[in-house]
């Protein structure tokens, strides 16, 4: 019953050039969700989500950057991943981080959404000095342009462009940066 599912989803990860792939759901349960177990090695995703939450109660460190890398997400160097950060245990390899990125405690980098009829699977990449604030959740596929902020709790569900600082549920343009007053703006948005 899954195999039109399973065969969707390796076509998708073959496939770089695709950002975003939908698969409606056919299966005899009520929801896409019940089914997990369908579209990838149960094996592979238990280990995967033992790594995940391994890292979540790392400190920001090498360690911690070496064990996703080993999960498949590609990390770039001077990368701060803050605690309690929950990257997508289902599809790590999907997952972008560029260099000197730094992502916020309880912040969410998803790559997949099982919603009760279809299954969505998507690449997300976040581009160079990105500072993604806390509590933060992504809805794939995204883009974080260099430099963007996203602001504490923040609805990423759109690519947002270089230089932007983004706020809101779903997330708006709420300030342009220069990159010369990137940390000045900042820092004057936090009231410092």
């Amino acid at each position: 019953m899954g195999d039109y599912i399973r065969e969707g989803i390796r076509e998708f990860l073959r496939d770089k050039s695709k950002r975003e792939i939908r698969i409606k759901y056919k299966g005899l349960r009520m929801n896409s969700a019940y089914q997990w177990w369908r579209y990838r090695n149960p094996i592979r995703m238990l280990w995967t989500s033992f790594i995940v939450e391994v890292c979540r109660k790392l400190p920001p460190c090498g360690i911690k950057n070496n064990l996703y890398r080993m999960i498949g997400v590609k990390i770039g160097k001077d990368v701060t991943i803050s605690p309690d950060v929950v990257l997508d245990w289902l599809f790590p390899e999907l997952i972008e981080i560029d260099d000197g990125t730094l992502i916020g405690a309880d912040a969410w980098i998803v790559c997949h959404s099982l919603l009760i009829d279809e299954i969505r699977i998507g690449r997300v990449k976040i581009g160079k000095q990105v500072m993604i604030g806390s509590f933060v959740c992504n809805e794939p596929p995204t883009i974080i342009g260099d430099r963007a902020i996203a602001g504490v709790y923040t609805y990423v569900n759109k690519d947002l462009e270089p230089d932007g600082f983004y706020v809101g549920i779903p997330c708006t343009l709420k300030k342009s940066l220069k990159q010369m007053n990137y940390l000045k703006e900042f820092n004057k948005g936090l009231g410092k």
